[in-house]
C-alpha cells in the first residue's frame, strides 16, 4: 500500500502514510469534530487485525513505525495524549533536547511560543523521556529530514526570534513510487529561505521536482514563499497545493494566500481538473485529503469529514 491521507483537523495539521510496509504519522492535532486517533487510526488498525505491542513501553498499544511532530505547538499536538494511550512509535521523532544530543540541536523550551503549555509539558513528560538522538527517518530510501537546528533559530540573525518554535519544524520530503511531496512544518519565509540555502540534497530534491505540497503553516499569506517556488522544478508543483486549514471568514487573522491556487504555482496536473478545469489547491476545511501513489499517476480523493466508514476502507486490504 502506498497512500497518504492529509486530515481534516480544522487549523491544525495530522497526516498519515503508509508505504510499503511503513506507517508514519506525522502531527498529531485534532479538530472540533474529529480526532485521527479515536476516530480513525485505532478503527482501522482494529478492523483490520493489527498487532499490538508486547514490550513495557508499547505493551496493549499499536505500532507504528514512526511519528513526527515538526514542531511543538498546540495545533500539531493537541491529539498527543490519546496518541500516547493506545499508539506506540519505534520512533518518535521532534525537535527535543534529551541527553546525547548535539548542543546547537537542543530545543530551547523557553522559546516555545504557545497557548498553553498542556500538551508540551505533556510530550515532555511522558513521551521523549528515553528517547534517544538522532533526529532520523524510518525510511531512509524515501523519506528524507530537514531542520534548521534550534540554536541558529535562536541566534541567527537572518532569522526573526519571533519565529522561532515556527522555524525549527521539521522539513520532510517523501519520495513514494516515484511521487514527490514536501511537507514544510510550519516554517516561516525568512526559515524556509534559510533552510533551502543551506541544504544541497533539499535543493536538488526541489530541483527534481514537487508533486504535492503540503503548504507550509497552513498556507497563511505570512508564509506563503516566493524562494521556495523558485528554487523548484518550473517554479511551480506539478500536481496540487494542500492547506491544512479550517475555513475563515472574511474577517479572521488566518488568510489562506490565494496564489497556492493560481497556475503560476501549480500546473495542475491532477485527476481533480479537467479538460477546462484546473484544480490548483484543496484545502481539508473540505474534508480528509486522501492520495493514492500506487498509480503513474496519483489518485486524489476528497472524503468527507463525517465520512470515517470511507476513509477507513481505503486504508484495507
Amino acid at each position: 500500500m502506498n497512500k497518504q491521507v492529509i486530515l481534516n483537523v480544522g487549523a491544525g495539521l495530522s497526516s498519515y502514510i503508509e508505504t510499503d510496509d511503513k506507517k508514519i504519522l506525522i502531527d498529531v492535532s485534532h479538530g472540533s469534530g474529529f480526532c485521527p486517533i479515536t476516530d480513525f487510526l485505532l478503527s482501522l488498525f482494529k478492523k483490520r487485525g493489527d498487532k499490538k505491542g508486547d514490550q513495557e513501553k508499547s505493551e496493549n498499544k499499536y505500532i507504528i513505525d514512526q511519528l513526527f511532530i515538526t514542531h511543538p505547538h498546540d495545533d500539531h499536538i493537541s491529539a498527543i495524549e490519546n496518541f500516547h494511550k493506545y499508539i506506540y512509535p519505534i520512533l518518535l521523532t521532534t525537535p527535543n533536547d534529551n541527553e546525547g544530543m548535539k548542543q546547537n540541536e537542543k530545543i530551547n523550551w523557553k522559546l516555545v511560543d504557545n497557548r498553553t503549555d498542556k500538551f508540551t509539558k505533556y510530550l515532555r513528560e511522558n513521551l521523549l523521556p528515553g528517547r534517544k538522538p538522532p533526529l532520523k527517518s524510518s525510511a531512509q530510501d524515501k523519506l528524507f529530514l530537514y531542520y534548521i537546528p534550534p540554536k541558529e533559530s535562536e541566534t541567527s540573525n537572518d532569522l526573526d526570534k519571533a519565529h522561532y518554535t515556527n522555524n525549527i519544524s521539521l522539513a520532510i520530503f517523501l519520495i513514494i513510487k516515484n511521487h514527490r511531496i514536501f511537507l514544510p512544518g510550519d516554517l516561516m519565509k525568512d526559515g524556509m529561505k534559510y533552510i533551502i540555502k543551506r541544504n544541497s540534497s533539499l535543493r536538488n530534491k526541489l530541483r527534481d521536482g514537487v508533486d504535492f505540497l503540503i503548504a507550509p503553516h497552513h498556507g497563511l499569506k505570512s508564509s506563503f514563499s516566493t524562494y521556495l517556488f523558485d528554487h523548484m522544478k518550473n517554479t511551480k508543483t506539478k500536481r496540487l497545493n494542500i492547506i491544512s486549514e479550517t475555513r475563515t471568514s472574511e474577517n479572521s487573522k488566518r488568510v489562506v494566500d490565494t496564489r497556492y491556487s493560481t497556475e503560476e504555482y501549480c500546473e495542475g496536473n491532477n485527476n481533480l481538473s479537467s479538460l477546462y478545469s484546473k484544480v490548483y489547491q484543496r484545502k481539508t476545511s473540505n474534508g480528509h485529503i486522501l492520495i493514492d501513489y500506487s498509480q503513474t499517476s496519483p489518485i486524489v480523493n476528497i472524503i468527507p469529514t463525517n465520512d470515517t466508514k470511507t476513509l477507513i476502507n481505503e486504508f484495507l486490504p
